[in-house]
């Protein structure tokens, strides 16, 4: 389907929406769950798609992240987030903003499961190589990088799950809502206006 398709009609739908992927965010990661089964890659997804200025989508991931820092760690401390990883985390869930493009010029299904996929390797590849770089945690050679990668493996799955699922809850959710309310008014109009 064309974009034009799921633009919302008004201002006041587009803030709504705003807050709710906040709401969502910040209880998803704030309620138990399994590690790194998160939304913040779907919801970067989803709001680099349906939000038609870019610095929406940046803040939608940016104000999630903040808040659940802040009531995971209870504090947003300067340290925390002066350090190189966290910038590196930061900027990994803000990649799947780049695919906007990409599910705007067709959204399927498959569309939104590779633009998910991609955004899991490329927040595994980045994170883990700046946990690497930056923390004593491992050696600073070839075989502390392949540890480093090796000890992060059992959560990749997690962050796969996570990224489908999520995306697929919140971009099918959006496509049934907004195709039910289409039908619901298309319904609404012919029962006003019918000749019978």
């Amino acid at each position: 389907m064309n974009f034009k398709d799921y633009t919302l009609k008004s201002g006041y739908s587009y803030i709504y929406l705003f807050i709710g992927l906040i709401v969502l965010g910040v209880l998803a990661r704030v309620l138990p769950h399994p590690p790194n089964f998160s939304p913040m890659a779907a919801i970067a997804l989803f709001a680099g798609f349906i939000f038609i200025k870019r610095y929406m989508a940046i803040l939608v991931v940016i104000l999630t992240m903040l808040f659940t820092d802040y009531f995971v760690l209870g504090s947003l401390s300067i340290d925390y987030f002066a350090s190189e990883t966290m910038l590196v985390v930061y900027l990994a869930l803000l990649f799947p903003i780049i695919f906007k493009k990409v599910l705007r010029l067709k959204l399927t299904g498959p569309r939104v499961a590779m633009t998910a996929i991609m955004s899991s390797s490329v927040f595994f590849v980045t994170t883990n190589f700046a946990v690497w770089a930056f923390s004593p945690m491992y050696e600073k050679t070839l075989s502390g990088l392949a540890l480093c990668y090796a000890m992060a493996v059992p959560f990749f799955h997690y962050t796969v799950m996570g990224d489908l699922i999520w995306s697929g809850v919140i971009f099918g959710s959006y496509y049934l809502v907004k195709n039910y309310s289409i039908v619901h008014i298309n319904r609404s109009n012919s029962l006003l206006f019918s000749n019978n």
